[in-house]
């Protein structure tokens, strides 16, 4: 009996200690937006789960963070997490590519063209290639300036590949894209701004 009491103080404490030190980045439990893993033939694009924190020492900032089966860094892809806030559509993004640099990018989406893309604001964010994680680090000023207490809804995220991979699916009738939620129509939890 003590043994198994001691295992278990053992394990709170190494989980306590890793997600003050990720900031919780990679250690939440409920995630807003989780997905069927193995749903896509690609791995490099095969969403597991995605999430929104904040930071108490940083409360003008939001996090929303992916992680991917296999992720790549030189792998030509769109990432992205999208939500609703105020009757608005926001989105955390990010291009991935063979032969540029990244970009990360947040606000108001951007549709059609790369050019209305390179208009979003530009954001921090960071490649976690060991665990599979995209992390955007937003300004709240860049999404509608949520307070504590706001809802944000109709989350949802996407793995689409790139050029080239984008046309096999024209040829061989194959979509490599990933969804979550993979229906059309359906969405994550809400998240609830804390700071």
């Amino acid at each position: 009996m003590e043994k198994k009491i001691i295992v278990i103080f053992n394990i709170m404490i190494f989980l306590t200690t890793t997600c003050s030190i990720d900031g919780n980045a990679n250690c939440k439990e409920d995630f807003e937006i989780t997905d069927i893993i193995g749903d896509t033939n690609l791995g490099l694009l095969d969403i597991e789960s995605a999430w929104f924190y904040e930071k108490q020492d940083e409360p003008e900032y939001l996090f929303t963070a992916l992680k991917i089966k296999d992720l790549k860094e030189s792998f030509n892809a769109v990432f992205s997490i999208r939500w609703m806030y105020n009757n608005e559509e926001y989105v955390s993004g990010l291009d991935t590519f063979f032969y540029r640099e990244k970009v990360f990018r947040c606000g108001l989406p951007q549709r059609a063209s790369y050019r209305q893309w390179k208009n979003m604001p530009e954001c921090e964010g960071n490649l976690d290639l060991e665990k599979g994680i995209i992390t955007w680090r937003i300004l709240k000023s860049n999404i509608g300036n949520p307070v504590k207490g706001d809802i944000i809804t109709k989350t949802r995220a996407n793995a689409v590949p790139g050029f080239p991979i984008s046309f096999l699916y024209f040829f061989t009738g194959r979509d490599y894209r990933d969804f979550a939620p993979d229906k059309f129509g359906e969405y994550g939890l809400n998240y609830i701004i804390q700071y």
